[in-house]
């Protein structure tokens, strides 16, 4: 909320959507109260059913998801993305980099691969939607958040995004977010469990040509996996 508050962009419609809280979030809240525009505090079926409900009720021309845990690299994020979104009106998502911090205090940044390799990453990799600005018309596209996926609706989202030849991904090329390893995307069986039958699930990646993509990505991820437990077990 800080970091919403602080930064330099002012035209932001800041919209904080909470699943009925009791452990004193919305005290947190009122104490930014003028920051935000609309606060729902309510029962919820999971993030992704937060996510879609703040969807409907933002009016502004892009949005961008900050989950808790999360905050903007810097006061000068919106700015810079509202000027990147300006001179590139075509972009309808448009996505950065972001800082990973680490349960064990380590901290490491992480940038996307350019939109031309999308969709290549995505069979192994994802993109962060706390790093990623995308204007109200790719949802007109690709709907909302499907909640079937208590996990990663949001890769779901990345990859029917970067799939269809409606909507323009692009590349900004400075970080936006802060983002603190944990919660429900970090529970790793049932994440890419899930990840595995969206991909099974997206047309695009059942073509053959993609199912070879996707044999050799996992192919070249076991070798480095394999490596690397080597590494670890020899030290």
């Amino acid at each position: 909320m800080r970091s919403v508050a602080g930064q330099t962009y002012r035209d932001i419609e800041y919209l904080v959507i909470d699943g009925g809280s009791t452990d004193g979030t919305i005290g947190i809240v009122q104490r930014y109260g003028d920051a935000i525009d609309t606060f729902v505090s309510e029962p919820d079926g999971g993030i992704y059913d937060a996510m879609n409900k703040a969807l409907r009720l933002a009016t502004g021309d892009a949005v961008i998801f900050m989950n808790a845990g999360d905050y903007f690299y810097s006061p000068y994020i919106v700015e810079l993305a509202a000027e990147f979104m300006t001179t590139n009106p075509a972009a309808d998502v448009v996505y950065g980099g972001i800082e990973v911090r680490y349960p064990d205090g380590r901290v490491s940044e992480f940038m996307p691969p350019d939109a031309s390799q999308a969709l290549d990453f995505l069979i192994c990799g994802s993109l962060p939607h706390q790093g990623t600005f995308a204007r109200r018309r790719a949802f007109a596209c690709s709907g909302l958040f499907d909640t079937r996926w208590r996990s990663h609706a949001d890769y779901d989202w990345f990859v029917k995004v970067a799939s269809d030849p409606r909507i323009v991904l692009q590349r900004a090329d400075f970080m936006v977010a802060s983002f603190g390893l944990g919660g429900v995307s970090g529970q790793l069986e049932r994440g890419e469990r899930e990840r595995h039958a969206i991909q099974n699930a997206l047309p695009l990646y059942r073509q053959p040509d993609w199912m070879q993509k996707r044999i050799e990505a996992y192919q070249e991820q076991y070798i480095g996996l394999r490596l690397e437990n080597e590494r670890l077990t020899a030290s």
